[in-house]
């Protein structure tokens, strides 16, 4: 084929979500496949996520067998190299790859980056299409009696993908059976008179097509010498099939008299009635299981003799994986033991991936089939663990988000860095630390805030706690004076939130926000300030325009995460967003938990890093850059407990008028917290006056 005047496109832009046993936290919502291609072809393999991540990266993982779409290439110790020339697109990443040659062939994989959590896909797998030699077949010529079931084959040549036969009798093409499974011999039921003539076939793998130089002659006729069973062409030997597909098996034989067939499997006394079925040709198996491997045999009889055949069944099916939860919680110098159930047939192979990549290059880490030990768990161990398991059939995945809790550490403040080195030391480079975005702010009420903001693209040093600071801007008649400096929230806030309520400040006065990062390293980092925002009264004889809109109810996700559903009424006015406040239901107060979920068309959001075995009230607010609108009635939520399984039966908490509570009038304060076990301390205002 040359290339520059026959070059096409193939596409695999699936758009299904990747059936797969972990909770909804980020995932790939494409489809990948395989595909075979000739050379001089193109394709477009689309990467998309359900949440847009900080970037995209690909891996590709050549194979050295080209032409084989089922080569076993093991992802946990296989070569890869990194392609970075792709078209990232938010959500999406397409990734070109001309066929040009062998070299391209193998699995790529896409990986897409949230901070240092790594999301890897299931691969998508390129082999090159070939249609191989055909081997010389002899033609047949025979006389049958009207009435038998006629069976002939072609032997199709090796071939990628795999190639499948056409029959013709006078270049009128003849159908194959109606079965599940594409039959590769022509089937005459009950041939008569009118059936007689010369029989061609040729051969197709969808790109390539060619006539095979092999040919029936048949005569049928009502006045046939008496003869016992025989096979016109010798059965297929062995069949796979995979799990609820519908299989046929080819079986004929021709005589006079027409033989009777018998269909049975060795070591089973009967056939399951209601999956079985005999019909011209062969045995048809419908959702077809494990007890269905094994060997069949066809029996033909008449009154001159009898002639059987055996085929053998083998049974696959795409693994599974189960391993019970979804995400966890370990402190730092703890050793940890993870396990999931892996079925699949035939046994699947296991690799093992922390935050995009193999871990069989760590050394506090062994990874032994579906087992997988931390020898102690890290720092640098928090993240994605993904475990895949990929036999012929196919390749799955299953993921564990794993929460380090670092070791306990007292700090007085929140450290300042240092700009100014001694000359006679060499220059070390620091860590790399990303500032918070500028802060958005958003009206709650009269004297109540809430600032949020994100960090992009953080990589490096994980985070231990967010600070907010604020200050009132004087009027433009006013005159500045030092006490209207930097005031500092006292919580720290836990590095899982984006958004803080503060609440007791002046109506109608001017501020400024900003947001300090403390890292890992005890370092900070602080955001630009905020635009100047008034924080406007408004009449109490005038209405919110932002709907309330009622939580329906909440579901358990997992021991540590809830996910909640919301409907809002008909609006005419433009929403943001979302703000969801959440508190432990026996603690005492109004410290909640604010939480931001972006977009007016979102109706359901997963909070997770929660306590297991514990009940939450849940609240919810609309809101756009101006004001929010008044709380939603509470619904309480309840995390499951440690044993529960991902794939359990939820525990849904409907929307009954008894689940709702009568709102105060005073409005919660939306502040995060620190992780169990960091115990940090900050002075109340450690920042105050560094900027004026």
């Amino acid at each position: 084929m040359d290339s520059s005047n026959h070059r096409r496109t193939a596409s695999s832009l699936s758009k299904k979500r990747h059936k797969s046993s972990f909770s909804d936290f980020e995932y790939l919502v494409s489809q990948p496949v395989s595909m075979s291609l000739p050379i001089g072809y193109d394709t477009s393999l689309l990467c998309e996520m359900n949440i847009v991540p900080d970037k995209f990266e690909w891996k590709f993982y050549p194979t050295d067998e080209p032409y084989n779409r089922a080569a076993n290439i093991i992802l946990s110790n296989a070569s890869y190299r990194l392609i970075h020339e792709f078209r990232p697109n938010k959500k999406k990443s397409e990734l070109l790859v001309p066929v040009k040659d062998e070299l391209v062939a193998g699995d790529y994989q896409c990986l897409a980056y949230y901070g240092a959590f790594v999301v890897a896909s299931v691969p998508w797998r390129i082999t090159l299409a070939r249609l191989g030699q055909s081997h010389p077949q002899k033609s047949v010529s025979v006389t049958v009696q009207a009435g038998n079931t006629v069976s002939w084959r072609c032997d199709v040549p090796e071939s990628n993908p795999l190639a499948y036969v056409d029959y013709t009798k006078d270049d009128k093409y003849i159908s194959p059976p109606d079965v599940g499974n594409r039959v590769k011999s022509m089937i005459l039921p009950h041939v008569n008179v009118s059936e007689s003539g010369v029989y061609k076939c040729s051969t197709t793998n969808t790109f390539e097509k060619r006539n095979l130089d092999s040919t029936l002659k048949l005569e049928v006729t009502h006045h046939a010498h008496e003869k016992a069973p025989f096979f016109i062409s010798q059965p297929v030997s062995e069949h796979t099939a995979t799990k609820g597909s519908t299989l046929f098996l080819e079986c004929s034989a021709v005589g006079k008299p027409i033989p009777k067939v018998v269909w049975y499997k060795k070591s089973q006394s009967q056939l399951p009635a209601h999956r079985t079925e005999v019909i011209a040709g062969g045995l048809l198996i419908k959702n077809i299981s494990s007890r269905d491997d094994g060997v069949y045999v066809c029996n033909h009889t008449n009154s001159h003799g009898s002639i059987f055949h055996e085929i053998m069944v083998k049974y696959r099916e795409e693994p599974s994986l189960d391993c019970s939860i979804n995400a966890t919680d370990i402190n730092q110098g703890e050793n940890r033991d993870l396990e999931c159930e892996v079925r699949g047939t035939p046994e699947p192979e296991i690799s093992w991936f922390l935050n995009g990549f193999s871990v069989l290059n760590d050394s506090r880490i062994e990874a032994i089939g579906n087992k997988i030990y931390f020898r102690p768990i890290e720092k640098r161990h928090a993240g994605n663990l993904q475990i895949f398991a990929r036999n012929i059939v196919q390749t799955v995945y299953s993921s564990i988000r794993i929460r380090v809790i670092p070791l306990p550490t007292s700090i007085d403040e929140i450290p300042t860095p240092l700009h100014n080195r001694p000359r006679h030391k060499p220059k070390q480079r620091a860590p790399k630390m990303i500032p918070p975005s500028k802060p958005v702010v958003s009206r709650v009420k009269d004297d109540t805030v809430v600032v949020r903001w994100n960090i992009s693209n953080n990589n490096g040093l994980s985070i231990l706690f967010f600070k907010v600071q604020y200050k009132e801007i004087p009027f433009a008649n006013q005159t500045y004076t030092s006490n209207k400096g930097w005031n500092t929230a006292n919580t720290d806030i836990a590095p899982n939130i984006n958004a803080y309520e503060i609440s007791d400040l002046k109506p109608d006065h001017f501020y400024k926000f900003r947001v300090a990062v403390v890292y890992s390293n005890n370092d900070s980092i602080m955001s630009q300030m905020s635009k100047k925002f008034h924080l406007r009264s408004i009449d109490f004889d005038k209405k919110n325009p932002l709907p309330v809109c009622l939580i329906t109810h909440v579901e358990t996700i997992s021991h540590s995460s809830i996910k909640v559903y919301w409907n809002c009424p008909p609006f005419n006015v433009t929403i943001d967003g979302f703000y969801i406040h959440y508190l432990i239901a026996t603690r005492a107060g109004d410290d909640y938990v604010v939480v931001t979920v972006e977009g007016s068309d979102v109706r359901s959001y997963v909070i997770n890093y929660l306590h297991p075995e514990t009940s939450y009230d849940v609240k919810l607010q609309s809101f756009n850059q101006k004001l929010a609108s008044e709380l939603s009635p509470m619904m309480k939520g309840r995390t499951g407990d440690t044993q529960d399984k991902s794939n359990s039966i939820p525990n849904h908490i409907q929307a009954d008028a008894s689940d709702y509570m009568v709102e105060s009038k005073t409005l919660s304060k939306a502040n995060g917290c620190t992780l169990p076990g960091n115990k940090i301390t900050i002075t109340s205002n450690p920042l105050a006056d560094t900027e004026k």
